[in-house]
């Protein structure tokens, strides 16, 4: 067999032959240096295959992020906006304080300050007296209801939230906060508002 005669060194002994290298000897050396050289080819392959997935994986989760989370916060910003286009500041005041009386999700928007700034809108409801009582009951209140008592875990909304009150008693017990709950119960509009709100968040949640 004849060998190559072009060429020297390294890239002689382990490169393969070139095309036009036809006879027998090429044949044979290339095949030769070609399972020398098939361990490396292999990693270069592998790091090529595993570069254009992670390229492809950052690809699609920052066009992910993109519309899971700039795109919603625009959209959020715009909703936003509109509904404070058509609620003055006391009607947001009173329907973002009968959402933290909300029940879904453990209480998961339970908020003092907002709910007895509810109450500031209602002075002849609540006086200055009875606005102190009732910031202690609801300190006491949501210890007990979302950290003690299991049986206010599950409730679906305000109508549920009362009649448990009612039937554990803790109507009794927390009286001005049992007040609050009823007063929201009278906003028909509110609490329809409030609970659609609370189906949309959860499906947010889920979607995410």
């Amino acid at each position: 067999m004849g060998e190559i005669d072009t060429g020297k060194g390294l890239n002689q002994e382990l490169g393969l032959a070139r095309a036009a290298d036809t006879r027998w000897g090429s044949h044979y050396k290339s095949f030769k240096n070609f399972i020398n050289m098939f361990g490396s080819i292999i990693d270069v392959l592998d790091t090529i295959v595993v570069d254009a997935r992670s390229q492809r994986k950052v690809a699609e989760h920052t066009i992910s992020h993109h519309y899971r989370v700039n795109v919603f916060i625009k959209i959020i910003d715009w909703q936003l906006h509109e509904l404070k286009e058509c609620f003055n500041e006391e009607t947001t005041y009173l329907l973002m304080g009968v959402a933290c009386l909300n029940p879904v999700d453990s209480f998961f928007s339970f908020d003092i300050k907002k709910i007895l700034r509810v109450t500031e809108l209602y002075p002849d409801d609540f006086d200055e007296n009875i606005m102190i009582t009732l910031e202690n009951q609801l300190a006491t209140y949501i210890v007990n209801v979302r950290d003690v008592d299991e049986r206010f875990s599950n409730l679906k909304g305000l109508s549920d939230l009362s009649e448990k009150l009612v039937k554990t008693k803790k109507h009794l017990n927390y009286p001005f906060v049992f007040r609050l709950v009823k007063f929201a119960l009278l906003l028909p509009v509110a609490t329809a508002t409030v609970e659609r709100t609370f189906s949309a968040m959860k499906l947010i949640k889920s979607e995410l």
